[in-house]
Parts: structure tokens; C-alpha cells; sequence
């Protein structure tokens, strides 16, 4: 077997997640993998979880059960440098986390550029290029309190 061939390691992955709020069960068991290059969208109405679930990939929430883990490794573990996993990560988020004077291309661009470095051209190509795939291309000049 080739180094091509042998089984690649998910870029993410969730096993049996679970968050609770008190007695409210948020997320039941999350299974999820995401491979490199691989886009995955969330969606569902209002309440289901969603955004608690960005927020925990992102080690905004602690997780009450399961793992998370980043290029294989976990990142729920104890002692794990939270900083650090989301310096490798970029999720935005729905309004409220949005900045309102950016636009949705600016509220997208800002952290690869900002926290990776990468050329604003470059960014935004990318971003488009996202934008695109989602149905979302014609957004891009808006500004969030235009969007739902």
C-alpha cells in the first residue's frame, strides 16, 4: 500500500457529542466527519442546536460527553490549548457575532487575513468561492442586518 492509498485521518470529527443546558438536552450523541477540502453546511430551524454545536467544535461551549477531534487529535482532552485549536479553525456565525459595519465578504475574509496572514486577493477568492457554493454569492457586498 502506497502512502497515496493508506486511510487518511478526517480533518474533523465528532464522536457521541452531548451538551446539556441544566436539564435541556441540546445535542444527543453528535456523530460527525469532515475531510480535508470537504465543506459541510448546518442547517435546520431555530433552537436545534446549531449554533451550540459550531460553539463547541470551536471550544467556546465544554462538551458534557464524547470527543472532538482536529486532524486526529483530540481537542476536548484536558489541558488542551483552546486559544491555540481555534487559531486553526474559522466558523462564523449568524448576526449577533457578525461585525455590522463589515460586509459578508469583510466578516469572512477577516480571519484568515487577520489571524493567518493570508493576502486580502487571495482571501477573498476563496471566500467567493465558498459564497458561491452555498447559493450565498450575490451576498457578499451585503451587510448582516440585511440577511436572515
Amino acid at each position: 500500500m502506497s502512502a497515496r492509498d493508506a486511510p487518511r485521518t478526517p480533518r474533523l470529527q465528532l464522536e457521541g457529542v452531548r451538551k446539556r443546558f441544566g436539564a435541556k438536552v441540546v445535542l444527543a450523541g453528535i456523530d460527525l466527519t469532515v475531510e480535508e477540502h470537504e465543506v459541510v453546511c448546518l442547517i435546520g430551524p431555530s433552537g436545534c442546536g446549531k449554533s451550540t454545536l459550531l460553539r463547541c467544535i470551536d471550544l467556546l461551549e465544554r462538551i458534557d460527553g464524547g470527543r472532538i477531534l482536529l486532524d486526529g487529535r483530540d481537542i476536548t482532552a484536558p489541558g488542551v490549548d483552546g486559544t491555540a485549536m481555534r487559531k486553526r479553525m474559522a466558523i462564523v456565525f449568524q448576526s449577533f457575532n457578525l461585525f455590522p459595519h463589515m460586509t459578508v465578504l469583510d466578516n469572512v475574509t477577516l480571519a484568515p487575513r487577520k489571524a493567518h496572514g493570508v493576502g486580502r486577493r487571495e482571501a477573498e477568492a476563496t471566500a467567493r468561492e465558498l459564497l458561491g457554493r452555498f447559493g450565498l454569492g450575490d451576498k457578499a457586498d451585503e451587510y448582516p442586518e440585511r440577511l436572515s
